[in-house]
């Protein structure tokens, strides 16, 4: 059975970088969570309420596949985990009323039954990333639609990753402080990273 390793964190943390530099220090396979091949991220940016839980369902869906075939097969690092999908934006969406109360329901209705026959990753790294560290490394990468997006967003994601990692219990957690941690600007940081994740999963 396959080791995995998960990260967690808000848009913009690092998450994918130090997600690939990890897998590759290890020799794990790694998963970066695919967004072009959803058929519903078109529709879902013209018409969110009505395409939301099209969307969130399908991104569910694909995860579910690709952690179930790391289980049996291979040591895989994954950038974004299983939990973010239903703790973090399918309740946003709900939240803020673009998910309705049925569709929310049915939402995690599957989610907590797919979880139940998924095994808990071996580490779960949560990138703690404060809304300033986040602007920066957004505009770093320059992507529009995230440009575009009002500061009130990010902080709700924010709010709402705070109450879930507080209350995350399924794995142990290694947490890297974003403001302080930064291996495009400091690639040397990435050595002591390694030596606590090793000391985690070896021990």
């Amino acid at each position: 059975m396959g080791r995995i390793i998960v990260f967690a964190g808000n848009v913009g943390a690092g998450k994918s970088t130090i997600a690939g530099a990890v897998a590759e220090r290890l020799r794990y396979g790694v998963h970066f969570e695919s967004v072009s091949d959803n058929p519903f991220l078109e529709d879902f940016y013209y018409d969110q309420k009505r395409w939301s839980y099209h969307l969130q369902t399908y991104f569910l869906y694909h995860r579910y596949c690709s952690l179930k075939h790391a289980e049996a097969n291979e040591n895989m690092v994954f950038d974004r985990s299983i939990y973010e999908d239903a703790e973090i934006f399918a309740r946003n969406l709900f939240e803020t009323g673009k998910m309705s109360r049925r569709e929310y329901d049915a939402y995690t209705t599957m989610f907590y039954a797919m979880i139940n026959y998924l095994k808990n990753p071996d580490l779960l790294v949560y990138i703690d990333a404060d809304i300033d560290t986040i602007l920066t490394r957004i505009r770093r990468r320059g992507r529009e639609m995230e440009l575009a997006v009002p500061i009130a967003y990010w902080e709700q994601l924010d709010r709402l990753y705070s109450d879930w990692i507080s209350s995350y219990n399924r794995s142990p957690v290694y947490r890297i402080d974003a403001r302080i941690v930064d291996i495009v600007t400091n690639p040397g940081q990435l050595d002591t990273v390694m030596r606590d994740i090793e000391a985690i999963i070896n021990g």
